[in-house]
């Protein structure tokens, strides 16, 4: 046999190295008969048969019959190929031959007692296995094995006899177990035994040429049907695994082969309407040839193509944008030659400080129009814009800074949640005064114990608005400041200041109706005075005629001989732009009267009833009041009552307010009680929010007196 596996070896491995020529062929792997090494890894299952007693370690009564054992073995391997279907492989390496046995005898222990006696052999055996294995291929890469499998072996075995019942109890050596034999060679294995082998495998080619093949595979060997010389003892081994093999002689791998298509596109622009659809027309294809461009590393197949495309295009429109600015007069003319006048008159004017602090619905967090300082070094009181609005949304830094101060005065926020939206919600209402005290104490420094917190019986305002509306019910979501120091609540001190007291003409009328209308999308008209924004419009589509209002509040704004630059800007489609310009002359005339001015809040609603604060601001206000001056008293109301009762409910607070003004003055001064305003108090441009009404409640005492 021996002589046998030297002679198959050998022809075996002059087979190969007949294509050892072929190595750096570059043909396809198909034509090439491959030679290959490599390795392999299997785990193993054992399977042993028969009915023997083991010579080296006899048992009194009963054989060994069936064992099988798991194991992982390897090896190393040459395979020739005869033709692309039928291939010759020689493989060496370690197969596990494991196995442990087991019988079981029925014994008579020591005073007639039944018992079990185990007897266990383990035998730890390998092989010097080598394999003589023709495949064949089957469609696809399926690969069926045939062949034999032989080597020596060599072997060792430990066995025993285990007491198993009763579970109590000795041999008579004192142990359970007896005739214990460790790792005893086993003797009598054949010098090279031979067994057949069948097997199938699924060659898995990494590379192109097959250099590197991974070949899954199940391999069986029937049994090795003498284990041991003269017993009945056969084994049977059942492989799985892989065998990684190199193809020495493998072409090189064919060049890869890229495949590509090459357009050269021309392009006719047609232009559209400009709100047409931008769009692509494509153009038959037409073949030009066919390139190839090799290289070492790859093989390049152009193929060339000519095609002309349509490109519509929407036209860019040109748009015209044309603006005519015309005057509209009180009485109702239009005129195209004018120029802005606005009067002016020196004044000075003592502002309110309105002692509420008014909130959103249904929260306690200080609305965002009132103004909260980050660091209390910038503040200063003579630096507030001179408007009733913004003085009031300075309230809390006014009186945060009156009381640092004044050292000694207290406060006492009164919370209140409206009786109708909030229904009177107490702890709403007092969440709203600790906003209120939270701020002055950790943005102003003041001590705590200096403001109390206080609600009224039902939570709502002591003198509610029961207005039922949202205006109404907006005025109960607020929070009282009072105090004993009048002073703390003092008017704004005054200032002298050129105010606005009339502006001509009283509307603007901008007229882009010359302009282009097809293909505009939006346009806006700005008037723009020095660096500032006077006003803008905007709008959709083709511009037409606007008219904008001008105010006091604007005309504040013009410097006189700076013209106001109006401007009209039209975009439209595909980023389509035309604009026009237009200059108004701006002249300002400043009058020879002088005005002292003080705006008192003090009046609740429909109320005319003038309070003790006010009395004391109007004391002040008059008292210095020159001889042969014009003391003026307005009365304003808000607009929750009908117009009819505002007005009457204006000229009542008016003529209060007179009454208090000639109690202290005792000099000849001409007093005026009978004008009535039906509009907005100075510095009052809606009724929008809570405080505004307020402030609109209001009477205003004005002296004037010539310019010195």
């Amino acid at each position: 046999m021996n002589n046998w596996l030297l002679l198959f070896t050998a022809s075996f491995l002059m087979a190969a190295t007949t294509v050892f020529a072929q190595l750096d062929d570059a043909v396809p792997p198909e034509q090439v008969w491959l030679f290959s090494v490599g390795g392999s890894v299997h785990g193993t299952r054992a399977g042993h048969s028969g009915q023997f007693v083991l010579p080296q370690a006899p048992t009194c009564c009963s054989g060994y019959g069936a064992a099988s054992s798991f194991g992982l073995g390897g090896g190393l391997f040459l395979r020739q190929e005869f033709t692309k279907h039928v291939r010759l492989m020689v493989r060496g390496g370690l197969l596990p031959l494991h196995g442990d046995f087991a019988s079981s005898e029925q014994v008579l222990l020591s005073g007639q007692v039944p018992g079990t006696v185990q007897h266990e052999l383990d035998v730890t055996m390998s092989m010097l296995a080598f394999d003589a294995l023709v495949d064949f291929r089957v469609p696809g890469n399926i690969r069926l094995m045939a062949g034999i499998t032989g080597g020596p072996a060599s072997a060792t075995f430990s066995t025993r006899e285990r007491l198993v019942n009763p579970p109590t109890g000795t041999f008579e050596n004192g142990s359970r177990l007896r005739a214990v034999q460790n790792d005893v060679e086993l003797q009598g294995l054949p010098s090279f035994g031979v067994s057949p082998t069948i097997g199938i495998g699924y060659d898995i080619h990494l590379t192109a040429n097959h250099r590197w093949t991974l070949t899954p595979e199940v391999l069986f060997t029937t049994g090795f049907n003498t284990v041991v010389e003269g017993l009945d003892w056969s084994t049977s081994v059942l492989r799985a695994g892989i065998s990684l093999g190199f193809a020495v002689n493998a072409p090189r791998p064919p060049t890869p082969i890229e495949r590509k298509k090459d357009v050269r596109i021309d392009t006719i622009v047609v232009r559209t309407a400009p709100d047409a659809l931008d769009r692509i027309g494509m153009g038959e294809e037409t073949y030009l040839g066919t390139d190839t461009i090799r290289t070492p590393d790859l093989i390049t197949v152009l193929e060339r193509f000519s095609r002309t495309d349509t490109s519509y295009q929407g036209t860019v429109p040109v748009l015209r944008a044309a603006l005519a600015v015309r005057a509209r007069e009180s009485d109702g003319r239009v005129n195209s030659q004018f120029g802005i006048t606005v009067t002016t008159q020196f004044v000075t004017e003592a502002l309110p400080v309105l002692p509420v602090v008014f909130f959103d619905p249904g929260v306690a967090t200080l609305a965002s129009r009132y103004v909260r300082v980050g660091s209390t070094d910038g503040f200063r009181e003579d630096a507030i814009v001179p408007r009733t609005p913004v003085v009031h949304h300075n309230v809390l830094n006014i009186i945060g800074s009156r009381m640092r101060r004044k050292a000694t005065t207290t406060i006492t926020l009164t919370g209140s949640a409206d009786p109708t939206t909030e229904a009177g919600n107490c702890a709403v209402a007092r969440a709203r005064a600790e906003s209120v005290q939270r701020y002055l104490t950790e943005t102003w420094g003041i001590d705590a114990t200096r403001i109390r917190i206080a609600t009224t019986a039902t939570c709502g305002p002591e003198r509610p608005t029961r207005q039922q509306s949202e205006e109404g019910f907006s005025e109960n979501r607020r929070v009282d400041i009072s105090t004993d120091d009048m002073e703390l609540l003092a008017s704004v001190a005054r200032r002298r200041f050129n105010e606005a007291t009339s502006i001509t003409p009283p509307q603007l009328e901008y007229d882009a109706s010359g302009s282009d209308g097809q293909y505009v999308t939006d346009w806006t008209v700005e008037a723009r005075t020095a660096d500032s924004v006077l006003f803008q419009m905007q709008g959709t589509g083709k511009p037409g005629v606007s008219v904008h209002e001008l105010s006091t509040v604007q005309a504040e704004a013009l410097v006189n001989g700076n013209n106001v630059a109006v401007g009209l800007e039209m975009k439209g489609l595909r980023g389509s732009t035309a604009t026009a310009k237009a200059s108004i002359a701006v002249r300002k005339d400043t009058l020879s009267v002088e005005l002292e001015r003080l705006t008192l809040t003090l009046f609740d609603v429909a109320s005319d009833k003038v309070g003790a604060i006010a009395e004391e601001q109007i004391r002040r206000f008059v008292e210095t009041v020159p001889a042969g001056s014009t003391v003026i008293v307005r009365g304003y109301a808000d607009m929750l009552g009908n117009a009819q009762f505002n007005r009457e409910l204006s000229q009542r607070r008016a003529a209060a307010v007179c009454a208090s003004i000639r109690k202290v003055i005792k000099r000849r001064v001409t007093i005026k009680c009978d004008e009535v305003s039906t509009g907005f108090p100075p510095g009052i441009e809606s009724y929008r929010t809570p405080e505004e009404r307020f402030l609109s409640r209001t009477v205003q005492i004005e002296v004037q007196r010539p310019r010195p």
